[in-house]
């Protein structure tokens, strides 16, 4: 079984030297990207893996099907990237990666406690000379009233880590998989929640969770923090409420049209995102650069994940995280 791998960072090098010898794969590594321009590279190869900022769309799909491929792995958890129906009708399966969900939960925690202490500002203030204590006042955590929306593996234990640092949490999420868990609903997340922070992947139907309507019922000064995928959050909506005061702050490690820059170093050429080159201008905006599941444990995890999930298609056919179900229409 001939493998290619796509988008590899060298800090993905020893697991796949680890895993490769562990599998008995015979694997090659590329920097470049998955996309229309070069899927080609995959020719001659049995499968594929890749990362989340990937292009695998129709074309890609049908180039990758015209190949021969019928399995691909990608090195994320999120899919919103990979064209699920048209692989589906094409009959290639389709996995994506687990990994420690720490990874994201601690980067959400210090988000959040950046936030209350007003580091960010802080930070700026700093960097011009600037150690005056104006404006700088924060709140304790345990005073807080923290909505948490999704709760799954990472979700959970963004929940039980902020029990345990004594605030009073509440979540919502579709599927109420633990009895232990305070569900309320979505609106009622909205209204009382001092923090909101987001754990879901991104669907259809929850894009722009965060827009005009949600923030007009959300409380006065509320933070919201986002670790998850950039398109729950209408990022216009949100600055107009970071600009009139209605949100007091936002963490953003991932948002709208990142593609392009989150993972590139910019400082030479810029990078076209207007939304983002406002939302830097703020002094209560944290960005970072989609990395709240960059630590050395997670990023083995997925590359683990994912020649797992292409061994077992080999084998079996399908995978432990098996994104497509064909018995059904």
């Amino acid at each position: 079984m001939k493998i290619l791998a796509f988008a590899v960072r060298k800090d993905e090098l020893l697991a796949f030297d680890r895993c490769s010898k562990q599998f008995n794969l015979e694997i090659s590594l590329v920097e470049k990207s998955l996309s229309p321009e070069s899927v080609s590279l995959a020719q001659g190869y049995d499968m594929v893996t890749f990362l989340g900022n990937c292009i695998v769309n129709e074309f890609v799909l049908n180039q990758l099907k015209s190949y021969g491929i019928k399995y691909i792995a990608s090195r994320s958890t999120g899919y919103n990237n990979i064209d699920l129906k048209i692989a589906k009708k094409l009959g290639i399966s389709v996995s994506n990666s687990m990994y420690s969900p720490y990874s994201v939960s601690e980067f959400a925690l210090m988000s959040t406690m950046m936030m209350l202490r007003n580091l960010p500002k802080t930070i700026k203030h700093i960097e011009k000379n600037n150690f005056s204590l104006n404006g700088l006042i924060g709140k304790e955590l345990r005073n807080q009233k923290i909505g948490v929306i999704g709760t799954g593996k990472i979700g959970k234990i963004v929940y039980n880590s902020f029990k345990c640092l004594g605030a009073q949490v509440m979540a919502y999420d579709i599927f109420k998989s633990d009895e232990n868990i305070n569900y309320v609903s979505l609106i009622n997340l909205f209204k009382e929640s001092d923090v909101i922070t987001l754990h879901v992947p991104l669907t259809d139907e929850n894009k722009y969770i965060i827009n005009k309507n949600s923030i007009e019922q959300m409380k006065n000064g509320v933070i919201i923090v986002n670790t998850a995928r950039g398109e729950l959050i209408n990022l216009n909506d949100l600055i107009n409420g970071l600009k009139n005061q209605k949100i007091g702050g936002a963490a953003l490690d991932t948002f709208e049209k990142e593609l392009g820059i989150v993972h590139k170093d910019c400082s030479k050429k810029g990078f076209d995102n207007n939304e983002l080159k406002e939302l830097l201008s703020l002094e209560n905006v944290l960005i970072t650069s989609h990395q709240a599941f960059y630590t050395d444990q997670a990023v083995s995890d997925m590359v683990e994940s994912a020649l797992t999930n292409l061994s077992q298609f080999e084998k079996t056919g399908t995978s432990s995280n098996n994104l497509i179900d064909f018995s059904t229409k």
